[in-house]
């Protein structure tokens, strides 16, 4: 990883998603559905790949099921962190 996006990384919330890598969470998005599956990678732009994902509409329902989701930082609106996760604990072992 470059220094320039180690440090885009380190000053923005990207280390908090970052941290939550191999973990299962909720992200919504701006058009308020929401997607649920263990996110598998993060790059220093906030892109982020979930894998074994459910997408769920905004009114609730189980839209569809797939193997893998990309999600771009432009469509993220909310990132759900499970309450057994330490906020400082995913922090400290990102950093």
């Amino acid at each position: 990883m470059k220094a320039r996006e180690r440090a885009k990384l380190l000053n923005t919330m990207t280390i908090m998603l970052k941290g939550l890598e191999g973990r299962v969470t909720t992200i919504e998005l701006r058009n308020e559905s929401s997607i649920r599956g263990r996110i598998d990678n993060v790059d220093f732009r906030m892109n982020t790949t979930l894998t074994d994902v459910v997408v769920i509409a905004s009114d609730g329902r189980q839209v569809m099921k797939c193997e893998q989701f990309f999600i771009q930082v432009l469509v993220l609106s909310l990132l759900s962190v499970d309450l057994t996760a330490s906020v400082q604990v995913i922090l400290h072992n990102t950093v």
